[in-house]
């Protein structure tokens, strides 16, 4: 029994102390790193942010973040200078700017072109059939129904 629980220890100690635990002075300074860590993504992970990711990268600046707000520098100093270092991809809320104004805009942008684009596809379509001649044969069979209408008509007036 006691073969199995030391190895069991042995890994479980090793589990916990790879994640370093931090220690704050305030609440508030633990508030701001758990926002950071959960609003800046990890540079190597898709999508998935420092506080979940395990990464060598995450770990590094999970702990650049605990010593920036150790040194007492601001919300805004320290997403200045994660942006400068690694640009608004670090970001999960980038700045609305030119290139992500286009991000943005290009889905409505594009949807709104393809709708315009089917309405004028649709309406020429309608406007070739309505054009296109009637060949022989359906010629024959509408001169017939409108024959069969003009001398209906003429039957049903004495009968009036």
């Amino acid at each position: 029994m006691h073969k199995l629980l030391i190895p069991l220890l042995i890994f479980f100690a090793s589990v916990c102390s790879a994640e370093a635990i931090y220690q704050f002075d305030s609440e508030v300074d633990e508030s701001r790193f758990n926002a950071f860590i959960n609003e800046m993504r990890c540079p190597t992970c898709q999508s998935q942010n420092l506080a979940g990711s395990d990464s060598m990268i995450a770990q590094d600046l999970r702990r650049d973040i605990y010593e920036q707000i150790q040194d007492g520098r601001s919300d805004k100093e320290i997403t200045d200078n994660m942006v400068a270092r690694y640009g608004d991809y670090i970001l999960y809320r980038p700045p609305l700017t030119g290139a992500t104004l286009v991000l943005w805009a290009a889905p409505i942008v594009l949807l709104i072109i393809a709708i315009v684009a089917i309405i004028l596809l649709v309406r020429k379509r309608r406007a070739e059939q309505l054009e296109q001649p009637l060949d022989s044969r359906e010629q024959a069979k509408l001169d017939q129904l409108l024959k069969s209408s003009a001398t209906g008509k003429h039957q049903e007036q004495p009968h009036e």
